[in-house]
């Protein structure tokens, strides 16, 4: 294998005091084995990052002062620059380890493509156009050998330094004339463009807007809430299972609509996401980028101890918040036997309920009534401007009434999910960390500490004390395929269960706390979420929905359910808020 040559870096620096760059930003260069990467020295400079037009997700408009200079590429990373590391390591991306990678949401090529990867993108690239189809880890490893090499320090850029950089001085929705900078889905031909092609922004940056997806060093949070404010990278995880933190991808893609390539935009990813649109450039600094973020994550389900069914709190508990009611029902501590000792294996040899395993949950909780309906989410969008993943990504999963021919479809999600609702009715096409987010702003809007379930919590729930398949006769308490021709109902229209919760079988899956693990081996017996995984990218669903066959709605049945991006089209959630923070209120 060919041994590289050392990277040579010739950096050239300025001394700043004015609060914005020098208008003519200086160069440097550095080659890797006759590969050469361009940078511009952006230095000191205060600006407004965010937007008050844009998404939820770029709110609140806040100042960052980023008070040290960086050398960011030119241009986004090359198919030829990305080929020298290849050959060098002999580096295989996550898309060709994993098989394939996800298309941009485009009608005509939406869905996930067997095979594909950087190589092999579905359309022709030469070298000098930018490599694609690799994920934030694949990002990260490229870094990792040009700092190796060089010994000089290489990254991708901040969220901060990313939107200064892209903003250069300006403060609109874009750097210039949109359709003169960026490769996008009106001037792209389907495919993306060599780099350098557009013109560059004022500070002689290219395809800053457009031509593919920059992954950012930031985990993604959903606003900009006490995020830094010196150019530093968010790295404080964003949710209970640390490794599903999700990161940030920048600047829009040869796919993406004008609006999704504005200075302000930003798309959340699972770190072995790829696509073909999703690429990065890097920044090269003398040290990493710095401070921890201020935010912190609220601990994951400790199982407090409370009193075994003798407690003074409420039977049940409705939290107001506007005109809108979430009612609550406590569940008493006790002991059940969890799963279902059921040879049932799926065609990749997993055995999801087993074994059968006694779980104490030695605490009392409140448990949702019903599913988080349509009225009560649309009340947390409204508040907060939250768009969720499938509005996000522009697309959701979905199939036909049969069941059968399981697709992509553009344009749907929670807001249009393909069949007439009403308010009362409960919410679908919801991911696990648009399910977080809400239970997050509830808890703020309430005071109380409001989550998912942990998987054991809700079959405890949902067996409500018996040992069977079902909580009762299914077809009086649950809407699945053999009688919901194929829509949601609204909650609390079939009988609830003994403990006085509705459609703990069917109406919508649920998701829960928990990552997804192959089988019930080792899981806690304690009632907390289990909250390791073989991998991020997946977690559990339970109770099935209006569009599964009986079978699938039984109290055990854990259903295995990509995280994000891809929504699902009868995915819903329940809440859970705890005892404690209901004693603390009262206190």
């Amino acid at each position: 294998m060919r041994r590289p040559e050392q990277l040579i870096i010739v950096t050239m620096t300025i001394v700043l005091v004015c609060p914005q760059p020098a208008l003519a930003p200086m160069e440097s260069k550095a080659r890797i084995a006759g590969t050469e990467l361009q940078f511009v020295t952006i230095g000191p400079g205060t600006f407004m990052m965010g937007s008050d037009s844009g998404h939820g997700d770029e709110k609140p408009v806040h100042k960052v002062t980023i008070d040290y200079s960086f050398d960011i590429a030119k241009t986004e990373v090359t198919v030829a620059q990305f080929k020298t590391f290849v050959e060098a390591t002999g580096y295989e991306t996550d898309a060709e380890r994993q098989g394939g990678i996800f298309y941009c949401p485009c009608p005509d090529q939406l869905g996930y493509a067997r095979g594909r990867n950087w190589q092999d993108t579905g359309f022709d690239q030469t070298e000098d156009h930018p490599v694609c189809c690799v994920s934030f880890n694949d990002a990260k490893e490229f870094c990792k050998w040009l700092s190796q090499q060089s010994g000089h320090h290489f990254r991708l850029p901040t969220e901060a330094e990313w939107e200064y950089a892209c903003r250069a001085g300006t403060t609109g929705d874009y750097a210039g004339d949109i359709r003169q900078m960026a490769c996008f889905d009106m001037t792209a031909q389907g495919r993306t463009n060599p780099v350098a092609q557009k013109k560059p922004n004022p500070w002689q940056l290219y395809d800053m807007h457009g031509n593919v997806w920059e992954w950012c060093e930031d985990i993604y949070y959903w606003q900009y809430y006490n995020a830094p404010t010196n150019g530093s990278a968010n790295l404080t995880p964003e949710v209970p299972a640390a490794g599903a933190s999700r990161r940030v991808l920048r600047g829009g893609a040869w796919c993406s609509p004008g609006t999704s390539c504005t200075s302000s935009f930003r798309r959340p990813a699972p770190c072995a996401f790829k696509e073909t649109g999703t690429g990065f450039r890097v920044v090269c600094c003398k040290s990493p980028a710095g401070a921890k973020s201020s935010v912190t994550v609220s601990p994951v389900n400790k199982a407090t101890k409370f009193p075994a069914r003798n407690s003074s709190s409420p039977s049940t508990v409705a939290l107001t918040v506007g005109d809108i009611e979430f009612d609550f029902v406590r569940i008493d501590p006790g002991a059940f036997v969890m799963g279902n000792d059921s040879d049932y294996i799926d065609r990749y040899g997993w055995t999801y309920e087993l074994p059968k395993h006694e779980v104490t949950i030695g605490y009392s909780y409140y448990m949702g009534a019903t599913e988080v309906t349509l009225e009560q989410f649309d009340l947390f969008v409204t508040d907060t401007g939250y768009v969720t993943d499938a509005e996000k990504y522009g697309f959701a999963f979905t199939c036909m009434p049969d069941g059968a021919a399981w697709h992509y479809e553009m344009l749907i999600n929670w807001r249009f999910p393909g069949f007439v609702q009403t308010d009362s009715e409960p919410v679908t096409h919801i991911t696990w960390y648009d399910a977080l987010a809400f239970c997050r702003w509830l808890s703020g809007k309430t005071g109380r500490d409001i989550r998912l379930p942990s998987e054991a919590e809700w079959e405890y729930a949902c067996r409500a004390g018996t040992t069977g398949e079902y909580a009762g006769k299914l077809d009086e308490m649950g809407w699945c395929l053999w009688n919901s021709y194929f829509k949601t109902y609204r909650v609390a229209q079939k009988r609830p269960n003994a403990w006085g919760l509705y459609d703990m079988h069917g109406n919508v899956w649920e998701w829960v706390l928990d990552m997804w693990n192959p089988d019930a081996n080792g899981p806690p017996s304690d009632g907390s979420a289990r909250l390791t995984s073989p991998r991020y990218d997946c977690g559990i669903t339970r109770g099935g929905s209006f569009g599964n066959p009986p079978w699938l709605c039984r109290s055990y049945i854990r259903m295995k359910t990509t995280l994000g991006p891809r929504a699902h089209y009868n995915n819903g959630f329940r809440l859970l808020m705890s005892l404690d923070s209901l004693q603390k209120i009262a206190r």
